[in-house]
């Protein structure tokens, strides 16, 4: 018997000359999601990335009472989204393997008057989940977990949490911090957060969310390392359009720079908390360079 054949590698003889549009990004797809459920009216999120992990958000902030309604070819299939009102338990919340989901809903589940399941796929049961349920216990708030610190738990929201000062090791995941700091503005006193321990992994994911809270009006103070003020009040419900996922543009970048030839990236926002910005950079440091066209 052969063997495997041996994998061919790509091979272009020719320049590229390319221009893409990517998909957009999920990190802000579902950040986004979840501040329209916790808006103070209905928001409208044009280029939601469509994936599993964001259409598992979308049915578990429905099941907490959101609703999501797709506009016409008109809007770009634009998201039309009213946010929760009272919640109605027992509600079941299935994250499939998507740590935003796992991570960013069950403290908005503190927020109402029902007892929320989560669960997931059998892998999301080895995902640690400890530091979210003891925040959260932390926090006034009851989870049942039968003392493993992962899936599956239950959330036994008393329709309010007061919030105030925690200190939290995020070292595992910086979604933990996000997921606080998302859902802080709704807590009576708002949250004065401190991450104590090794360096927090992902930190532009963390500054990422404090930019789409200022976006919607709320105050934070991150002046200080590893701390968060969020004040309470209001979200303000937006009209928003989801930047392209910049770290996907690696390969079509790559390919440029491998063949010099040239690729245009649609879509490139002039100002991001995306890591993959970090791209414009690398491809001057490799002897590309980069323009900006002023198109789209």
């Amino acid at each position: 018997m052969t063997g495997p054949l041996p994998w061919l590698a790509p091979y272009r003889d020719t320049p590229l000359d390319a221009r893409v549009l990517v998909p957009s990004s999920k990190s802000l797809t579902n950040r986004a999601l979840v501040l329209a459920a916790l808006a103070d009216g209905p928001s409208t999120v044009r280029r939601a990335l469509t994936s599993r992990d964001s259409a598992l958000m979308v049915t578990a902030l429905e099941s907490l009472g959101a609703t999501f309604e797709r506009g016409g070819p008109e809007t770009g299939k634009a998201w039309n989204i009213s946010p929760i009102g009272a919640v109605h338990g027992p509600v079941s919340v299935d994250c499939g393997l998507a740590g935003t989901v796992m991570r960013f809903v069950p403290p908005l589940a503190a927020l109402g008057s029902a007892d929320i399941a989560f669960d997931g796929d059998p892998r999301a049961r080895e995902r640690p989940m400890g530091t979210t349920i003891s925040t959260l216990q932390a926090l006034g708030v009851s989870v049942d977990d039968d003392g493993r610190g992962s899936l599956p738990f239950t959330v036994r929201g008393h329709g309010e949490v007061t919030g105030g000062e925690l200190t939290v090791d995020a070292s595992a995941s910086s979604q933990f911090v996000s997921a606080l700091l998302l859902v802080a503005p709704r807590f009576e006193q708002g949250l004065d957060l401190r991450h104590v321990g090794p360096a927090l992994p992902s930190l532009p994911h963390v500054d990422m969310t404090v930019a789409e809270l200022r976006r919607r009006g709320v105050q934070v103070d991150d002046s200080e390392p590893d701390r968060w003020v969020v004040s309470p009040g209001p979200i303000k419900a937006v009209d928003v359009e989801i930047e392209p996922d910049l770290s996907n543009a690696g390969v079509f970048i790559g390919a440029a720079l491998a063949t010099r030839g040239r690729v245009t990236v649609r879509g490139w926002p002039e100002h991001t908390q995306q890591a993959g910005d970090a791209w414009r950079h690398l491809v001057v440091a490799f002897g590309g360079y980069v323009e900006r066209d002023g198109d789209d």
